[in-house]
């Protein structure tokens, strides 16, 4: 009882504080998409829609109190809305459409609210509330795992996690790669975060969350996990400072994954090699053979989880053995599948054009100190991109938030820099005309200049 009573008082803690900063509304909204209280709670929470009251408080909270600033049309949420409509449109005739219409009715409201999350979040100070919201709510489920992987080991469909049940956050593979997503998001934020006043004892705090991030996927002992950790392992490689010193604490890490692991995880890793052979991984060939073909003759796809029609013989199986229905273990052949062509060229349309974003911007801030923030932030979500997509190859996470959230707060972040240069090369103009002596009024350039430069981080 005591837990649902604390839940429903950060629920409602939301909710007030959301009529004084509208934002918090959907912080609220972020919260329940990654904690998901309804499904821990024991009571109260479990028999209200959470979900819809906060979405609606949020949508209501920004058209009612806070219509300020929309971001300008992107390649993102162009893409966004058109990916939006076209799974509607997909589902009209899905071959399975019962269970479409039930995937359809969570994957579309995530989809259309990453539209939405760029209109709220404009500051680097509420940007940053978001990434810090996120990963908390994420971290109750990932975290936990870290520290029982510590003490016990971990293992291989183990029921590590705050849910029980074998899909989303109770799922190994989707549990590993969103782990490893996290870990550049907290690096950035234990270097350059402003919400949590940095000390000793908040890097600590960073430190243990990458370390029992880092351990929580290795150990559910998914192959995930191995190809998303080389990934991300890169790529901090690639970004850092100091290239030697990262890479004896990489080592280290290897060494102490040796000592909190078995036998076991070794013996799991080492069937990447056997892929042919070992019935899991064979498994997601013949069925991504399966939904080539399909591709093949249905070019606009089959609907939310059309795989429920595919029948997969394995070739060691006696010819009169029955069938085999397996879901598509992969992003991509998800969406191919479900969406077709079309579908899978929007949503790789999205990553590219995300990556390519996150890219200009690292280029944009690099020689400006003055725009640290933002250089090390679209460091870290280049990092979490990267991370998943190479996860999302073998786990069929192409609609779940982790993919829509990390391509919203590209442009979130996209449009605070763009407002933070131009609001620096306003204040430079207001210095050049006080330099020069030709002031309009005494004191007004430099308090508009100065002005705007506060309003940016007080309203994005």
């Amino acid at each position: 009882m005591i837990r649902s009573l604390l839940l429903f008082f950060v629920f409602v803690t939301f909710l007030a504080t959301g009529f004084a900063a509208p934002f918090v509304f959907s912080l609220g909204y972020i919260w329940v998409d990654g904690f998901r209280p309804q499904e821990v709670s024991y009571s109260i929470l479990t028999e209200l829609p959470v979900s819809m009251i906060m979405a609606v408080a949020a949508i209501g909270g920004y058209l009612v109190l806070d219509r300020r600033f929309p971001p300008k049309p992107s390649a993102q949420l162009v893409l966004t809305l058109l990916f939006a409509i076209w799974v509607t449109l997909t589902t009209t005739w899905a071959e399975v459409p019962d269970p479409a219409w039930v995937k359809w009715n969570w994957a579309f409201k995530t989809i259309v609210f990453s539209a939405f999350i760029p209109y709220v979040f404009r500051s680097s100070i509420q940007i940053e509330s978001f990434a810090l919201i996120w990963l908390l709510a994420l971290s109750a489920n990932t975290l936990p795992v870290g520290a029982k992987t510590i003490l016990s080991g971990g293992g291989y469909g183990h029921a590590l996690g705050l849910v029980a049940g074998n899909s989303g956050f109770a799922e190994g593979s989707t549990l590993a790669a969103i782990s490893l997503m996290m870990v550049p998001i907290f690096i950035f934020l234990r270097q350059h975060g402003r919400i949590i006043p940095r000390s000793a004892l908040t890097s600590l705090g960073y430190i243990g969350a990458v370390a029992l991030s880092i351990a929580a996927a290795v150990g559910t002992y998914e192959r995930t996990a191995l190809v998303g950790a080389m990934v991300m392992g890169g790529h901090l490689w690639w970004h850092a400072r100091r290239k030697l010193f990262f890479g004896v604490v990489a080592v280290m890490t290897v060494l102490a994954v040796g000592g909190i692991t078995s036998q076991r995880w070794i013996e799991r890793m080492s069937t990447v090699q056997t892929f042919d052979s070992e019935s899991s991984a064979l498994g997601r060939i013949l069925v991504w053979k399966w939904t080539l073909d399909y591709a093949l003759h249905h070019p606009l796809g089959g609907g939310f989880d059309v795989y429920r029609i595919d029948r997969i013989h394995f070739p060691n199986e006696p010819a009169d053995a029955p069938p085999h229905t397996i879901a598509f273990h992969s992003a991509y052949f998800e969406v191919l599948g479900e969406q077709g062509w079309v579908g899978l060229g929007l949503f790789l349309g999205l990553i590219g054009s995300t990556l390519v974003t996150l890219r200009r911007l690292v280029k944009r801030t690099r020689d400006r100190p003055d725009l640290a923030w933002s250089l090390g932030m679209a460091r870290a979500l280049q990092g979490s991109l990267l991370t998943f997509v190479a996860c999302s190859a073998f786990i069929g996470v192409g609609f779940q938030p982790m993919y829509y959230f990390l391509f919203a707060m590209t442009v979130s972040l996209r449009e605070y820099t763009r407002r933070a240069i131009e609001s620096g090369v306003k204040l430079r103009g207001q210095r050049r005309v006080l330099a020069r002596g030709n002031i309009p009024a005494p004191g007004a350039g430099a308090h508009a200049g100065l002005s705007a430069r506060a309003g940016l981080e007080r309203t994005g």
